[in-house]
Parts: structure tokens; C-alpha cells; sequence
């Protein structure tokens, strides 16, 4: 069994949660890739501690000190199967941590043998090739004349393959270094723009416990602290279905393995371990994507250079987006000092970020309290107290402006068979900070308040009730949105799961929220609030190892100014693992229509190894995908996909330069890993 093809602890439902809150391309990888180190060396029961068990994100902060209390009041874990009379862990999460943990006969001695660590851990490379096989506009013949009088909307400057290699090594949880490069498609490859080849390289080394230096960082690195309101690069969790898990669980600074090109930093890191107080440094200085434009001074006539917006995307296929790589220098540096005592916790952090360049004033409304300058800080306090049965946690930073924002809240596990959470938080409209990834609506660190209610509820054996109710206020006008608004969120989930093969659940959530009237020409458009809501029933069945079956029936309705759409997708997956020969087959089929893309529905789609899809259906038509994993040795393994998209109602697909003649889409994807 494989952490990803065994589908453990349902990652792909928090994928699709994420997903479906944001429309940026996110990378999943760095998450799932911390679960897989786990998978190959779980952590023992008997030495783990309440960090490396937050190392497991499905885990809620009451379990983690149930797991180390029992370990204290009992003894020694003898078997893994002791953890069912462990506090607060319910049947759903004793199957998710089964695969993470350990019990070792013999105590493992953790010597930092220099040769023992080069020499003995797991090497890993892997390469992937996948392009589209219709032909985009981008990448039809023009004439010279054509390309030379518009070439940002007349092709791609590079090839419609897309190119992904990384190498790593590990040796337990002492030491990691890596090397990952990415080429997208439409981006040159060893030409042009990119004589180096690959458009995106990143490197990382890393060393953990070494005397008092916990952890030793070169390269490229995330850095996550508190509740995320002052610092927290990488990934992040919002809302989920899993109610009760809200407490965001920080890394410290963190090797970075992924390519996502903006959301990590470069440079170094350390973090030092005395007794009971653990202090962080870091030091990141790249040059990032953005638009840098030139505003002439008409009275002094002067010229400065602003910097107009960032660029994340990181494409660089056309002359435009080539010219704006690379164009900003950003350095950032900070640290945190935290404090961890038997049952509280208490930490700061600060970070202080400069551009080569100034940011320029926003003119629009909405943008109005936005950072602009050379410079910013940001300066939090974070805590969480654990108690029998109770967590209190909270952050509250600070920004030069003076604009200030806080959360704080609590997680209750009075009972086994009860849960509870409560999250409140305030975000004022002229908090500035770049880097910050709170509990939120809105996905953004400012410009909010609200407060969320949660509960778990086992009612009876093998069922399991979930559901919170989320209320939030803008003070300030947003994107779309002319003035103050407000919002509410509904969401209940009743879960079955009769054997360990088999479970099921049904899932009703409902939001409103405010936007500008359209439909009014003239004057301010006043606000009016719209209604979506989402039914979903999925059936996960496993009759035997060797086959596993995924049904899911989801219906999508939104509603606005008393006009009502509707959307549904149902699809079938089907995963094969003969016996007798080294293959794992995996298909999918997927109908779906939608009035619109008001409507439209995400759902997370099997995929190759590190690779991660959830696409969003809309429209009218299939989508049908078929991988197959070919083990040719224990170490050696290749992956195949094929997916394709059929939109009954359309005739061309996508605009610009990313536009498809015909009804069609197809990708193919191509993997390859050795591991020795």
C-alpha cells in the first residue's frame, strides 16, 4: 500500500475544500509529501512528541495530548492497538493513524553518526512529462507580421510541454537536501529566455538535532508560526468538514520542496532548542515577479520606478510575462521565540520585509488601506493553553500603520462522544501584512470579523455528525463589492461507516453572501445577497485489497436576484490491483451540467504520484481518466494518465491564447521514480 493509493485519511477531500475556496492554482505537494515521510518511517509511540505528532494535520491538538498523556499515566505503548482506549480517538482517526505510527521493541538509539546519515538514508528522483494533445491558438503558425505587431496575443514563445524533475534524499528526520526544476508549458527550454533550460529550479538542505540547533536550513524554506497571522508561508488550511480541527499547527521554519513559485523563501534559517524555550532566525533574499512601472514627477521632472502588482502565476511564455520576471528584489528577515511548558504555550514573532522597489498607492476604493512603500513589519503574540478537555488558543499582530488584527478560540472535548469549537477573529481593515495565512473567509489576513461554531457528535456506533455554522462582516468594500457586507456559512455532514470497508456520507452545505446589483446601470449599485448551496452523497467501498470502489453524487444550486441555477456531476471510480502482476489500475467517469459557472462543482481526480487535480465542472458533458501504475521492481515504478473532457454544448474551449478549436481537452501525463 502507498499513502496515495491507499487514499489515506481522505487527503483529497481537503484538497477539494481548498480548492473549491479559490481559484489560484494551488500545489499540494509539500503537504502530501510530509504525510509520505510518515508513511515510510512512522513514528513511534513511545518517543514521539506533541511536535512530531502535529506532524500529522488530522490530528486535533486534544488528540496529540491524549496520545502523550496516556504514554505517561500508563507506560510504554506495548502494541498500536492500545490507541482505541487512547482519549479522543474516534474510529475515523484510529484508521487514519494507523499507517503513521509505531510501536518499537527496542528503543532506537538517535545518534548523529556523520557517516551513518550520507550513507544510509532513502535516494529518490523522479520525472514527469504531460501536455495537452488538441493544439492551443497559442501554438498555431502566425505569420511574422502578426507576431511582431501583437506577440503577446499571437503565441507562446515555447513548446506545449510542460517538464518536471526532482531528486531527494532523506535519512530519517536528520537530514533532507533536493533539487526540483519545472517547465511549464508554452514556457523555451534551453533557448531563448531560458538558456539554463528549465524556467524554475529550487534547491534545499536541511539538518535537524544537531546539539542545541534543531533545525539548519540553506536553500529554499517556509516559515510558519502562531495561527498565522503574522507570518506563514506555504500552504495553509481554512474551513474544512473536519470541524473540530481548526487549530492551525505551525512548522517552524521547513525545508520547501514544491513549485509554487512565490509562496516560499530563499536564503537561511536556524532554530535553536534550550531546555523549554526554542528560538527561530531566518533570511530570505530573491527576486520575484511583478510589474515595475515609471511615474514622471511633472513638477520637479523626476522619474521612479513603482512596482503597479506582483506576478504569482509563474508563467513566462510571452514577451509580457518574460519581461516582468524577476524584476523585484524582496528580502525578508525575522525570527520567533516560543516557550513550551507541560500544558501551555506561548510564542512571538516578528518579520520585516523590503522591495528594491516601492509599492505605488492604489487608486481604487476597495484597495484603499493596502501596503504601499519600500518597507513593512509585522510584530504577534501567539498562545494555546491545553487542559483536560479544553484548548485555548489566539494570535494577535501588529502593523506599523498601527492596524491590528487577532484571533482567538477554543476546542472542546468534553465527552467522547461531544466535540465543540469556537473561533473568533478580527481583521482590521488597515492591517498590512504580506505574509499571513489566518483562520478566514475571505483567504486574506485583514478586512474581517466573524465567528465560527463547530461540533462533532458520535450519536451511536459507526455514525458520525459533524456541522458548523460560520457568520462574518466586512467592514470595507472588497473586490466586487461596493460597500460594507456580510455573510453566513451552514455546513453538516452525517457520516456511516458500518466496517472497516466500507463507509458513506451525505453532506449539506449553504452560504450567502452580498455583491453589487449588476443589473443597475447608473449611480452606486446597491448590494444584493446571493444564495449557493451544495448537496453531496459519496460511498467509499473496498469488498476486498484488490479492488476499490468511489461513488459520489453532488447537486450545486445559486440563486441572485430571484433567478435560480442548477448544476450536478456524478462520477465512478474503480481502482484494480491484481495479484498476480505489478500493476494498479485506476478509472474514472464523470457526468456533469450546470446552468453556469456560478454553478460549478470541484471534485479531486486520481492522479500520478505528487501530482494533484481538481478540476472544476461546469457546463455540459464527460470527463473520463485512466491511470495505470506499473511497478517494474520494488524501487522502480512508472505512472501513465490519460483524461479527457467532452463539452456537449461547446465548440471551442478556453479563450486567447489558451483557446481549443473542437469539444475536446485530453492531457497526458508520463512519471517515472527510482528510489535507492
Amino acid at each position: 500500500m502507498h499513502a496515495q493509493d491507499g487514499n489515506v485519511m481522505n487527503f483529497d477531500e481537503i484538497i477539494e475544500e481548498i480548492a473549491a475556496s479559490s481559484d489560484a492554482e494551488l500545489d499540494y505537494t509539500t503537504l502530501f509529501i510530509s504525510l509520505e515521510n510518515l508513511y515510510y518511517d512512522p513514528l513511534d509511540l513511545n518517543t514521539a512528541s506533541e511536535e512530531d505528532f502535529e506532524k500529522l494535520i488530522f490530528l486535533t491538538e486534544f488528540q496529540i495530548y491524549s496520545l502523550v498523556k496516556y504514554r505517561q499515566k500508563f507506560g510504554k505503548y506495548k502494541t498500536i492497538y492500545e490507541l482505541q482506549f487512547v482519549d479522543g480517538i474516534d474510529p475515523m482517526t484510529l484508521k487514519n493513524l494507523l499507517p503513521f505510527v509505531k510501536v518499537s521493541v527496542t528503543e532506537e538509539k538517535q545518534g548523529t553518526n556523520v557517516g551513518k546519515i550520507l550513507t544510509y538514508g532513502r535516494h529518490s528522483v523522479m520525472g514527469r512529462y504531460q501536455r495537452l494533445l488538441q493544439e492551443k491558438s497559442g501554438y498555431l503558425p502566425i505569420d511574422d507580421s502578426v507576431l511582431a505587431e501583437n506577440p503577446d496575443k499571437s503565441r507562446y514563445l515555447g513548446s506545449p510541454d510542460k517538464f518536471y524533475m526532482r531528486y531527494n534524499y532523506q535519512y530519517k528526520d536528520k537530514l533532507y537536501y533536493g533539487l526540483i526544476a519545472e517547465k511549464d508549458d508554452g514556457e523555451q527550454f534551453f533557448n531563448g529566455a531560458q538558456k539554463y533550460g528549465f524556467d524554475y529550479y529550487s534547491g534545499h538542505f536541511q539538518i535537524n538535532d544537531i546539539g542545541v540547533f534543531k533545525k539548519i536550513i540553506v536553500g529554499d524554506y517556509i516559515a510558519q508560526f502562531g495561527q498565522g497571522l503574522t507570518m506563514w508561508s506555504g500552504m495553509s488550511f481554512g474551513k474544512t468538514s473536519s470541524t473540530t480541527n481548526i487549530i492551525k499547527k505551525a512548522r517552524g521554519v521547513n525545508k520547501y520542496s514544491s513549485v509554487n513559485e512565490s509562496a516560499f523563501l530563499r536564503g537561511q534559517a536556524t532554530s535553536l532548542q534550550f531546555g523549554r524555550f526554542e528560538f527561530t532566525e531566518f533570511v530570505s533574499y530573491k527576486s520575484i515577479d511583478g510589474s515595475v512601472s515609471v511615474v514622471s514627477d511633472s513638477t520637479f521632472e523626476d522619474e521612479e520606478q513603482y512596482i503597479s502588482s506582483f506576478l504569482e502565476s509563474g508563467y513566462h511564455r510571452t514577451p509580457s510575462e518574460i519581461a516582468k520576471r524577476k524584476t523585484i528584489n524582496e528580502f525578508i528577515s525575522g525570527g520567533n521565540i516560543n516557550y513550551s511548558g507541560n500544558s501551555f504555550k506561548i510564542g512571538a514573532t516578528g518579520v520585516y520585509y523590503s522591495f528594491s522597489d516601492s509599492l505605488q498607492p492604489n487608486s481604487q476604493a476597495y484597495r484603499y488601506f493596502d501596503f504601499s512603500g519600500y518597507s513593512n513589519a509585522n510584530f504577534g503574540i501567539d498562545y494555546m493553553l491545553t487542559i483536560p478537555k479544553v484548548n485555548l488558543f489566539g494570535e494577535t499582530s501588529i502593523s506599523p500603520n498601527m492596524g491590528y488584527a487577532s484571533v482567538n478560540g477554543a476546542v472542546l472535548d468534553l465527552v467522547p462522544e461531544f466535540k465543540m469549537s469556537m473561533i473568533y477573529r478580527y481583521y482590521s481593515p488597515d492591517y498590512q501584512a504580506l505574509y499571513a495565512q489566518p483562520f478566514s473567509e475571505g483567504n486574506k489576513p485583514y478586512n474581517e470579523s466573524g465567528l465560527f461554531i463547530g461540533f462533532q457528535v458520535f450519536p451511536r456506533k459507526y455514525w458520525k455528525i459533524e456541522a458548523y455554522f460560520d457568520s462574518w462582516k466586512y467592514p470595507w468594500l472588497r473586490y466586487g463589492v461596493n460597500g460594507p457586507s456580510t455573510g453566513n456559512e451552514y455546513l453538516m455532514q452525517i457520516t456511516h461507516y458500518p466496517n472497516r470497508n466500507l463507509d458513506m456520507y451525505f453532506r449539506v452545505k449553504y452560504e450567502t453572501k452580498e455583491k453589487n446589483n449588476s443589473d443597475v446601470e447608473f449611480g452606486v449599485k446597491p448590494l444584493d445577497s446571493y444564495v449557493s448551496a451544495k448537496f453531496r452523497y459519496q460511498i467509499n467501498y473496498t469488498p476486498s485489497s484488490k479492488i476499490k470502489l468511489k461513488n459520489r453524487i453532488e447537486v450545486a444550486s445559486y440563486s441572485f436576484n430571484g433567478d435560480q441555477e442548477w448544476g450536478y456531476m456524478i462520477y465512478q471510480d474503480v481502482q484494480l490491483k491484481p495479484e498476480k502482476i505489478p500493476f494498479v489500475f485506476t478509472g474514472r467517469i464523470a457526468l456533469f451540467e450546470t446552468d453556469s459557472w456560478d454553478t460549478r462543482i470541484y471534485a479531486y481526480e486520481p492522479d500520478v504520484l505528487y501530482a494533484f487535480t481538481v478540476p472544476a465542472f461546469y457546463s455540459q458533458g464527460t470527463r473520463l481518466a485512466f491511470i495505470v501504475k506499473y511497478s517494474v521492481m520494488d524501487n522502480l515504478d512508472f505512472w501513465f494518465k490519460i483524461a479527457n473532457t467532452y463539452y456537449h454544448d461547446k465548440d471551442e474551449l478556453g479563450t486567447g491564447l489558451d483557446a481549443v478549436e473542437g469539444k475536446n481537452r485530453t492531457d497526458i501525463k508520463l512519471q517515472f521514480r527510482y528510489k535507492f
